[in-house]
C-alpha cells in the first residue's frame, strides 16, 4: 500500500517508539507526530499509471578528459570512494568508505580545498560519511547513516546543527530548500520523507513499496536509489531488487508513474524476504536476486541505471530519455562502452558502480589509483560525453 502521511508544524524531535525486530532493538524518533493527516491510495484498486516506453537504440560515453589527483601534504588520502558529487561551482565532493570522511577537491588544479566534519560522536561528528548535498542557501548537508544523523554546515565547512534520522540511506535538499531523506521505517518498509529545514520538522512521508522488504530493505538498505530531477520537482526511486523506477512530485508527495524495462538477466526477490524476521546472513553471501548498482540523472533528461546481477559479474544498465509529456525512449550502453566500466569498475575483484555522477552535461567516473602507483595518486576522474547512436 504506497502511503502519504503529511504532518502540521512539528516540535522538536524526541523518541516515540521503540520496536523489537528479529531480537535487536530499534529506536525511531519521529518529529511531529501530533494531528497528522493520513492519505491512502491501494496500489491494487488504483494502479500508478505507467509510462510508455520505445527502444530508440544504444548510448555511447566518449571519453573526453582523465584528470589524475596527485597526491601532496595537503590532500586527504582516500581509501574509496563511496559517493562523489559534483557542487555548483564545479569541485569535487566525495565521501571515503574506509576512513568515513567527506572532502571538496578542486579536481582542476589538484588543490584540497576542506573537508566536512570528522569522525566522532560529538558536535559536527558524525560515525559515516554517505553522501552530501547542498541546498538553494549554500548550506551543506551530510548523511551519517551508522550514526542515524544530518548534520548541517555553511559553505566553509563550519558545523551549524543536525537532527537525528534514523535508518536513512540517502538525502538531498531540495529545490526549495527542504530537505528529502529516503529511510528505512519502523515498519521496515522504504519511505521517502520531506523535512523542513529551519525546524527539521516532518512535513510528509511516502512509502514506497506495497511489500514488505525487511531482511534486503534493512540490511542492503544502500542499493535502494533515489534521483532528483530539480527541473520537474520531481524524484526517481529505485527499490531493491526492482527495476521500475517511481515518480514522485516533490511538493505534494505523490507517486504519479512508474517505467521500466525489465533487464536481460534480472531475478526477482524470493518471498521469504517479505516478511520480518526472515533471511539470514547465509543468504546474503548466497544472493539470488538482482539488486540495482546505480542511478544517475543527467542535464534532467538522461537517467542511467545499472544492476548487479546474481548470476554474472557483468554490470547491466539501462538508459531512459525522460520525457514529461509522452513517451520514454529507452537505450542500453553501447558494447565498447559497457566492457569499459565494469573493466574499471572492479574495486577487490567485485563490480563497484556507485562512484559515478553527472553534472555540467557530462559524466563523471571515479577510478582507484592501480596499485603500482597508489602511493603518488589518490584516483582518477573520468569525464564522458554522452552520444546517442538511434535506430
Amino acid at each position: 500500500m504506497i502511503r502519504v502521511r503529511a504532518y502540521n508544524n512539528s516540535s522538536s524531535i524526541s523518541p516515540v517508539r521503540v520496536f523489537l525486530i528479529a531480537g535487536a532493538l530499534m529506536v525511531s524518533i519521529i518529529a511531529g507526530c501530533g494531528g497528522d493527516r493520513v492519505l491512502e491510495g491501494n496500489p491494487d484498486e488504483e494502479p500508478i499509471p505507467e509510462r510508455p516506453l520505445r527502444y530508440a537504440g544504444k548510448v555511447v560515453l566518449e571519453l573526453r578528459e582523465t584528470i589524475e589527483l596527485v597526491s601532496d601534504k595537503d590532500m586527504p588520502e582516500i581509501g574509496r570512494v563511496d559517493w562523489m558529487g559534483i557542487s555548483p561551482e564545479g569541485t569535487l565532493l566525495v565521501t571515503d568508505f574506509e576512513s568515513h570522511q567527506a572532502h571538496e577537491i578542486n579536481y582542476r588544479d589538484n588543490r584540497y580545498i576542506r573537508s566536512f566534519g570528522r569522525t566522532g560522536r560529538g558536535p559536527g561528528e558524525h560515525l559515516s560519511a554517505d553522501n552530501l548535498s547542498i541546498d538553494p542557501k549554500g548550506r551543506v548537508y551530510l548523511l551519517d547513516g551508522r550514526g542515524g544523523q544530518i548534520l548541517r554546515y555553511d559553505r566553509t565547512g563550519r558545523f551549524l546543527d543536525r537532527t537525528q534520522s534514523i535508518g536513512v540511506t540517502k538525502m538531498h535538499a531540495g529545490r526549495e530548500g527542504e530537505i528529502f531523506s529516503l529511510r528505512v521505517n519502523p515498519s521496515l518498509i522504504m519511505e521517502l520523507q520531506r523535512r523542513d529545514p529551519a525546524t527539521w520538522g516532518v512535513l510528509s512521508s511516502t512509502s514506497l513499496s506495497d511489500l514488505n522488504q525487511s531482511f534486503v530493505s534493512f540490511r542492503e538498505r544502500k542499493f535502494a536509489r533515489l534521483c532528483y530531477n530539480a527541473s520537474l520537482q520531481v524524484f526517481y526511486y529505485l527499490g531493491p531488487s526492482d527495476y521500475m523506477v517511481k515518480e514522485i512530485d516533490a511538493v505534494t508527495g505523490e507517486v504519479t508513474a512508474k517505467f521500466g524495462r525489465r533487464p536481460k538477466g534480472f531475478v526477482a526477490l524470493p518471498d521469504r524476504y517479505h516478511d520480518i524476521g526472515r533471511g539470514t546472513a547465509d543468504d546474503l553471501k548466497q544472493r539470488e536476486f538482482t539488486l540495482v548498482g546505480s542511478m544517475t540523472l543527467l542535464e534532467a533528461r538522461y537517467l542511467f541505471v545499472s544492476y548487479n546481477h546474481p548470476t554474472s559479474p557483468e554490470i547491466e544498465w539501462v538508459v531512459y530519455i525522460i520525457n514529461p509529456s509522452g513517451t520514454f525512449e529507452v537505450f542500453d550502453l553501447d558494447d565498447v562502452t559497457s566492457g569499459r566500466l565494469q573493466l574499471y569498475s572492479e574495486y577487490g575483484g567485485v563490480p563497484w558502480a556507485e562512484a559515478i555522477t553527472a553534472a555540467q552535461a557530462s559524466i563523471y567516473i571515479w577510478r582507484p589509483p592501480r596499485r603500482a602507483i597508489a602511493d603518488k595518486y589518490i584516483g582518477t576522474i573520468e569525464k564522458y560525453a554522452v552520444m546517442l547512436d538511434r535506430n
